[in-house]
């Protein structure tokens, strides 16, 4: 077998294998072998078939037998002898295997890219300090006391104001036809949640418990439901009931009430430290994707694009797991999967950038994740989801997962590696600037 290797591109290669013709009469033969045995002709008892028969009949099969044998027997050792590791299924260009004659093949495999790392060590990256605000704390204890709060029926008579919840049963239509995605019975609305279409609340506020009310309402363009997005809709509406959220007062028996506080001084403190705690787990994750970043600018390399769209149905897969768990579908989004995949593509091509590179430090480095360290992983993970260990075991072992599972596990490694390695400048920032700069880095 004499196997050659042709660089396409610096993540493409072909190999192409000349398996000589002794070893391809030999496969033949072996075919028509095995074949006389169990063929069946008209005329001619099984085992008795004359070769001249089964080649006017069978000449076809036996090649594409032939070629995938010798293929399947020879394309593992090509690429071992090639040094050749694909990231890829093989493109293979082939015309077949032929009695009396060589068996020629080619394979186009993508392969992860040569990098030089850069002088990792030097990269310098900011952590933001966050210093905890009067408003911050304030606007905490504000949404603690909504928790804490009662909700009564309105026992007066009067107009729905904002702060309200209403509830209602409505009805929509288009046309006269009614629309199903626009009709609901006994329908909790806050007034000025902003959680409800805000042209319909706008309706409710004046009105009162027990009448009945008609009006049209647009829907916004961008509404997650598509069938009602831009949509003007008709709205019978009964309002059933009028109920008010009483808020506690924020003062020492609050404090007390919602923890083992002496004072409210001592659950600002508590709510301080919260906070920081918080901002600090937050930008440990910023400091990581700032750390990618730095990476990625500084090796520039090419992607395979096999990769890339891996990557990106991964990312299509977990948008499908958040959307059901809000109780939508790519379909009531009206998703497209081929504009989804353009506009994943650059994100995609991002992290599978980040990934080689990390996986590149890795091996520097010589930081490796042991079947032991991914069993106790799964574990882990097992008990905070409240799952059986064994259950979780045997979907990894069927999804022959493992691997997957330990080159997240490395990745992480690696990444923590790099924190502690790399120079971090400190920055203090207040909470709104906190907020802006780091929504706006997950945001790219």
């Amino acid at each position: 077998m004499k196997v050659t290797v042709e660089d396409v591109s610096s993540v493409k290669k072909k190999i192409t294998v000349i398996i000589p013709r002794d070893v391809v009469d030999s496969a033949v033969e072996d075919a028509y072998v095995a074949l006389g045995k169990k063929a069946k002709v008209k005329g001619f008892r099984p085992g008795k078939i004359p070769r001249h028969v089964l080649k006017s009949i069978f000449k076809d099969q036996v090649k594409s037998d032939v070629t995938e044998k010798l293929f399947g027997d020879t394309y593992s050792k090509a690429l071992t002898e090639a040094g050749v590791h694909p990231v890829s299924y093989p493109e293979v260009d082939t015309e077949g295997a032929a009695e009396g004659q060589d068996f020629t093949y080619s394979a186009a495999v993508e392969v992860a890219p040569e990098i030089t790392l850069c002088d990792y060590k030097a990269i310098e990256v900011e952590r933001l300090k966050i210093d905890i605000d009067k408003k911050e704390i304030d606007a905490f204890l504000d949404r603690l006391a909504e928790n804490h709060a009662t909700i009564e029926a309105e026992q007066k008579e009067r107009p729905i104001k904002k702060g309200d919840i209403v509830t209602v049963s409505f009805a929509g239509s288009i046309d006269g036809k009614p629309v199903k995605e626009a009709a609901a019975e006994n329908y909790p609305v806050e007034i000025g949640a902003g959680r409800f279409i805000e042209d319909f609340e706008k309706h409710l506020i004046g009105a009162e418990s027990g009448q009945h009310l008609s009006f049209e309402v647009e829907f916004p363009a961008d509404y997650h439901v598509k069938d009602l997005a831009g949509k003007r809709i008709q709205f019978e509406v009964d309002i059933k009931e009028i109920r008010v959220k009483n808020l506690p007062k924020i003062d020492d028996e609050f404090a007390k009430d919602v923890g083992e506080f002496e004072n409210l001084k001592a659950l600002k403190e508590d709510v301080k430290k919260r906070l920081e705690e918080a901002a600090g787990k937050r930008e440990d994750q910023a400091v990581s994707r700032r750390i990618i970043k730095k990476l990625v600018e500084q090796h520039p390399i090419e992607t395979p694009q096999s990769l890339v769209e891996a990557q990106s149905l991964d990312i299509i897969r977990d948008t499908e797991m958040r959307l059901r768990s809000q109780g939508l579908s790519l379909e009531m989004m009206e998703a497209k999967p081929d504009e989804m995949m353009a506009t994943i593509k650059p994100r995609a091509e991002y992290e599978v950038k980040a990934r080689l590179i990390l996986e590149e430090i890795a091996k520097r480095e010589d930081i490796t994740t042991t079947k032991e360290e991914a069993q106790q992983r799964l574990k882990d993970d097992a008990q905070s989801l409240k799952m059986k260990y064994e259950d979780m075991k045997k979907r990894y072992d069927k999804d022959d997962a493992w691997d997957d599972l330990a080159s997240r596990m490395t990745e992480e490694k690696t990444l923590d590696f790099l924190t502690k390695l790399v120079k971090i400048k400190e920055v203090k920032k207040l909470s709104k600037e906190f907020r802006e700069t780091t929504e706006s880095e997950e945001a790219e």
